[in-house]
C-alpha cells in the first residue's frame, strides 16, 4: 500500500498549504480519494493513521453505513415497499438519497461544534475537513456523485470562519486508465460514473 500512503500524505500536505484555494476552479471543496474496493480495511486504517486532527487541520470522520442505517431506523419495511413499486421505484431511491443528504449534512454540523484534542474550529489553526467513509453503504440507491449533488443543496460552512468545508470522500472504486474525472463506483463496470465538481487525489 506504499502508493496510497504516498498519496494520503499528498492529500494532508495539499489541505495545509491550499486549504482556503481548494474548489475554487472546481465549484465545490471536493476531493475525491479512490482506491480499490478489496483495500477498503487496509484504507481505513490508513485514513485513521494518517487523517488525525493536528497540524492546523481538524478532521471529522463520517461513516456514511450508520447514517444510512440510523436515517432509515423503523422504516426498513416502508423502505422495500417503496422500492418494489414499479411506479415509485427510481422516485423513492431519489428521495432515500436526498434523505441520507440531509442526514449527513446534519452529521456534520454537530461535529463541527467541536474538535477533540485541537483548537476548535472557530479558532485559528482548527482548520476543518470532513472525511467521508463507508461510501459503498450508497449502493444501489445511490453512489457518491449523487449524493454531492445533494449535499451540495446545502454548503457546508466552518461556523467559525464562514468559509466553505473541504470534503474528502474515500470512494471505493478503480479510476479506468487514461480517463479523467470518471470512476467505476465498487469497480463495476456498469457503474461508470463522472466526479460531481471537486478534484481528485
Amino acid at each position: 500500500m506504499p502508493e496510497v500512503e504516498e498519496r494520503l500524505h499528498y492529500l494532508i500536505e495539499r489541505l495545509q498549504t491550499a486549504y482556503a484555494s481548494i474548489g475554487h476552479s472546481s465549484g465545490r471543496p471536493y476531493i475525491y480519494f479512490v482506491y480499490p474496493p478489496e483495500q477498503e480495511r487496509i484504507l481505513r486504517r490508513l485514513a485513521g493513521e494518517h487523517l488525525r486532527s493536528g497540524g492546523g487541520l481538524c478532521f471529522h470522520h463520517v461513516d456514511l453505513l450508520d447514517v444510512t442505517i440510523d436515517a432509515l431506523a423503523d422504516q426498513e419495511a416502508r423502505r422495500q415497499d417503496l422500492l418494489n413499486d414499479p411506479n415509485r421505484g427510481a422516485g423513492a431511491a431519489e428521495s432515500i438519497l436526498r434523505l441520507w443528504a440531509r442526514a449527513v449534512t446534519r452529521v456534520i454540523a454537530d461535529a463541527l461544534t467541536t474538535c477533540e484534542g485541537t483548537e476548535s474550529s472557530a479558532m485559528p489553526g482548527g482548520r476543518p475537513v470532513v472525511v467521508l467513509h463507508g461510501l459503498a453503504a450508497l449502493h444501489p440507491l445511490g453512489n457518491p456523485t449523487s449524493l454531492m449533488e445533494a449535499v451540495a443543496e446545502q454548503e457546508l460552512r466552518d461556523p467559525g470562519s464562514g468559509r466553505a468545508i473541504p470534503v474528502v470522500l474515500l470512494v471505493p472504486g478503480l479510476r479506468p486508465p487514461g480517463s479523467s474525472r470518471t470512476y467505476l463506483f465498487l469497480g463495476r463496470e456498469d457503474l461508470s460514473l463522472q466526479f460531481y465538481r471537486g478534484e481528485e487525489v
